[in-house]
């Protein structure tokens, strides 16, 4: 068994402390307020960016696969036919990702508009971004 790759280890701590953060968005006298969900909406930004470029660098090294490997589908079907997919999907995540990182855009533009004027919750919340 070999050791992970520092690209693994990395994609596999994110996501776990991405989905220990997001916990506390459940509960509401936890959540942020707007200042600070607008800095982590930036962040997040920068996140779908970088995956975005993720996925694009892995699409080539995916389709080179047939060049640098000798490749057997578990299923009988035609190695290439799986690339296929798999590049294919690659394009996919990528426009999608794209489509995220828009989205994010505009919840940070819309949040960065707004100012907390007094806390009705003693979070003592700040302006906005």
């Amino acid at each position: 068994m070999s050791a992970a790759s520092p690209l693994a280890t990395a994609l596999e701590e994110a996501g776990r402390t991405i989905a220990e953060a997001t916990h506390r968005y459940l509960d509401p006298h936890r959540a942020p307020g707007p200042a600070t969900a607008c800095a982590e909406t930036w962040q997040l930004i920068h996140l779908l960016g970088a995956l975005g470029e993720l996925a694009t660098a892995l699409a080539p090294q995916v389709g080179a696969y047939p060049r640098r490997h000798l490749l057997h589908a578990h299923d009988g079907a035609d190695p290439t036919r799986h690339l296929a997919h798999a590049c294919r999907d690659l394009t996919t995540l990528r426009r999608a990702l794209d489509e995220a990182r828009h989205a994010a855009q505009n919840v940070y533009t819309a949040l960065s508009h707004l100012n907390t004027l007094a806390s009705l919750d003693d979070r003592g919340t700040g302006p906005g971004c």
